[in-house]
């Protein structure tokens, strides 16, 4: 599969489109419904904000961006990632995400582009205005990539397949979210 093509029946889109390179692919993965999702994933997971602040909220730090993958097409960044816990360098998410660039001004798509600063932050702190629309709750069964991604030894793992859209619908990201075990001791206000 190209990295332009995004079949609708791809629940694992747009990780899939990295199988050809550092990864794989995801051995399975299996659709829940978010009532299906036990605490704290639910919590962190089942919602319409962006990842990088509700990590922040739930780990009590900033997170920070690790490239493990990164390729341009057109107007298309496409990018496999760890937001990674900046005090301590605890892996808090992996992310496959997909980005139109032309969603940007100037300014806003050079930053996107450096892949130096997790996407939530860049949308918060240059105040693009987006809508989240998770899809899919996931469980997958990391492959060898996935595990040293988030530095566990086997699954499940729990995620989902996310779209942010502007106001006027166009996508800005084609996201997968997952996220590496976690204790339930997430704050009610997260």
């Amino acid at each position: 599969m190209s990295m332009t093509d995004s079949p609708t029946s791809d629940i694992l889109y747009p990780l899939s489109c990295f199988d050809c390179d550092a990864s794989k692919g995801v051995t399975r993965a299996k659709i829940l419904e978010a009532h299906e999702l036990s605490e704290p994933y639910r919590t962190l997971l089942a919602h319409d904000r962006d990842m990088t602040g509700t990590l922040e909220a739930y780990f009590k730090q900033a997170m920070t961006l690790r490239v493990h993958v990164k390729k341009v097409e057109g107007n298309s960044l496409y990018r496999q990632v760890s937001l990674l816990c900046a005090d301590d360098g605890r892996p808090a998410e992996f992310g496959a995400i997909r980005i139109d660039l032309s969603c940007f001004d100037d300014e806003t798509r050079e930053l996107v582009a450096a892949c130096v600063v997790p996407l939530g932050r860049v949308l918060r702190e240059h105040h693009v205005a987006y809508v989240s629309n998770p899809s899919a709750y996931l469980e997958v069964e990391p492959d060898e990539m996935l595990c040293e991604a988030l530095q566990v030894t086997h699954g499940p793992l729990f995620g989902r397949k996310n779209e942010l859209k502007m106001p006027d619908g166009r996508a800005i990201a084609q996201i997968i979210e997952i996220l590496p075990p976690l204790p339930d001791n997430i704050s009610t206000h997260a």
